[in-house]
């Protein structure tokens, strides 16, 4: 009796499985690339509505002798000639004059007390003066025209009826006033730990606003130095409404009273004659990592420009966490808040809300979400489109007619958090501090109906 082996047969049964199976996955894959293939055919892409169109070298933002590989060179006489990238730089507010075409960038330069660790040829107590400048633009030319050596600002924005520039020095608590015709500069002491940052100028009461979110000293930040500061464009008079006091609404901590407010941007509103500012209630700041504020005790408030006082104040709905950013449409009665914290625990995610400022509340819109890490809201009020800078890309939205529909996030670069736009061309401004080792102005078209 012959017995077969059936080894030799389950070998075959097994190999015709793995065929039919590796057929199977195979025509598959193939079937998934032709419908992905076709839907692209079919079905075009999303418009890309902001394209670059240019980048234009800038110098860098401390003198040669303190760049580690040329730190004994010694200074370029030519004071705009292209300059290499610096650890921890930075680029903050920027402010265009319509009328003359001129673009204020504040090149903030990295805190001194940072640079010093990395380069110790910097002392941060004796050379902070030389951290730091602001560039004039000319965006009709396209080139680099000025510079102002005024370091740390923060802060930045134009008076074109009185042709000056006003930069808000916010390491040692200073408003420069710039001619621009000449670039020269006087000074407005704020006082001391006033920390001011965003700025917005109110022309029919000749009064230039200031953020000043203070700063701590030594531990938490005194509620006298929260505040927003009014000047006088006339008489240069320093006038201080403080915002750290304010009493707590309901819904908001009791605990939190004693740490005060923190104080985002400001905007006037020409139409109904207001200032609004975003304020949130502050955590312990002493600690290593301050904890998140709770839900729910961030603000949109609206200051009387000319009583110099708060009028009313909007309690933002728990989506919003963190207000920071803001901007107005005065045409559509509407304020764009910029929320920026993320919190998994609280489901709190970085996003955009409208204000009815009219009727002072929330309009009812769908989440809409922000690139990483949103910073300032700029508005091109010719073509109604918003643009959010943010570290990750730029976030833009199309707001005519009363709506608001997202276009897109476009990544134009590492911390595109700064912008400006020319409502004259539709180009938008993005200083950047380290592009292939050097500090740029990046220069990108926005296209209504996409690319």
């Amino acid at each position: 009796m012959v017995v077969k082996s059936i080894v030799p047969l389950q070998r075959t049964v097994g190999r015709r499985v793995f065929s039919v199976l590796l057929g199977m996955v195979c025509f598959g894959i193939l079937g998934y690339l032709l419908v992905a293939t076709t839907l692209q055919i079919v079905i075009p892409p999303p418009a890309h509505h902001l394209t670059l169109v240019q980048d234009i070298p800038v110098p860098s933002v401390l003198p040669n002798k303190f760049l580690p590989f040329v730190k004994n060179a010694p200074q370029k006489v030519d004071l705009l000639a292209p300059g290499v990238a610096v650890r921890f730089d930075h680029f903050d507010f920027q402010t265009l004059d319509p009328a003359t075409g001129l673009l204020f960038i504040a090149h903030t330069g990295p805190v001194p007390d940072k640079f010093a660790v990395v380069n110790p040829v910097f002392s941060a107590s004796k050379d902070s003066q030389v951290d730091g400048h602001v560039l004039v633009f000319d965006t009709r030319q396209n080139k680099l025209v000025g510079r102002v050596e005024i370091p740390q600002i923060a802060g930045i924005v134009s008076a074109p009826d009185l042709g000056r520039v006003y930069a808000a020095d916010a390491n040692d608590n200073i408003v420069y006033v710039i001619d621009e015709r000449t670039l020269q500069t006087t000074k407005i002491a704020l006082g001391d730990n006033e920390g001011p940052d965003a700025m917005e100028y109110d022309q029919p009461d000749h009064k230039i606003f200031i953020s000043d979110p203070g700063v701590p000293a030594p531990d938490n930040i005194d509620l006298k130095n929260q505040n927003i500061v009014a000047i006088d464009t006339i008489t240069n008079a320093v006038t201080k409404i403080n915002i750290g006091r304010l009493p707590r609404l309901p819904g908001e901590s009791a605990a939190l009273t004693k740490f005060g407010y923190d104080v985002g941007h400001n905007h006037y509103d020409p139409v109904s004659h207001r200032l609004f500012a975003t304020i949130q209630q502050l955590t312990n700041q002493a600690v290593g990592t301050p904890p998140d504020p709770p839900v729910g005790t961030g603000e949109l408030i609206a200051i009387d420009p000319v009583t110099l006082a708060v009028v009313e104040r909007l309690q933002l709905p728990k989506t919003c966490g963190i207000p920071h950013g803001m901007n107005i449409d005065a045409e559509q009665r509407i304020a764009f808040v910029v929320c920026t914290q993320v919190n998994p625990a609280m489901r709190m995610v970085q996003n955009l809300i409208r204000v009815n400022v009219q009727t002072m509340s929330v309009l009812p819109d769908p989440l809409l979400l922000l690139a990483s890490k949103p910073d300032i809201a700029i508005i091109d009020h010719t073509m109604h489109v918003l643009f959010v800078g943010c570290v990750g890309g730029v976030s833009a939205f199309d707001i005519r007619g009363g709506r608001i529909r997202k276009l897109g996030d476009y990544v134009l670069g590492k911390n595109t958090h700064t912008l400006a736009v020319d409502e004259r061309t539709q180009l938008v401004y993005m200083p950047l501090a380290d592009v292939g080792g050097r500090p740029i102005i990046r220069i990108a078209k926005y296209n209504v109906n996409g690319v």
